[in-house]
């Protein structure tokens, strides 16, 4: 049976996007429902994989003061391979394959010079199959959200 979202649970996570770590007794207060209505709704939510409850860490508080937008070309049937690879280096928080020009794209947050150089000009280069980088390092960041959702527009 395929379980989907009413009303009342894209509430109970519009307030869980202001606040992750809102107790069910605070958000049934809010939404004047029952706090068991809420427990086994946001059982219902997590159990289902529509969200999952998780910190966030501030790149720039952390010290990452590099963000690395990179396209990359890859080698004929080596896609796969080449982002299961990139999948699991720890300055890549992002990898998609695209359609156009690349690829894939992968965004990475460096927190030196030193560590951006070693990673650009030694680590991606030394993984088989791909073909071409272009890297591009973000001087100013207008956007950048983890937190967004489409929540708030279904409802």
């Amino acid at each position: 049976m395929k379980v989907s979202l009413d009303d009342l649970d894209y509430k109970i996570l519009e307030i869980l996007e202001l606040d992750g770590r809102a107790p069910a007794k605070s958000i049934a207060e809010k939404l004047s429902i029952n706090e068991v209505t809420v427990s086994k709704r946001l059982s219902k939510i997590i159990d289902g994989g529509f969200c999952k409850i998780i910190a966030i860490a501030d790149f720039e508080k952390c010290g990452y003061d590099y963000l690395l937008p990179v396209g990359i070309r890859v080698q004929g049937d080596k896609l796969e391979e080449v982002a299961e690879i990139l999948s699991n280096q720890k300055e890549i928080f992002s990898v998609n394959v695209v359609s156009g020009i690349q690829d894939i794209e992968i965004l990475c947050a460096t927190k030196s010079l030193h560590e951006t150089k070693i990673f650009l000009d030694e680590t991606l280069p030394s993984i088989v199959g791909i073909k071409s980088i272009a890297p591009a390092i973000a001087s100013s960041v207008y956007k950048f959200e983890t937190d967004w959702t489409p929540f708030a527009n279904e409802a």
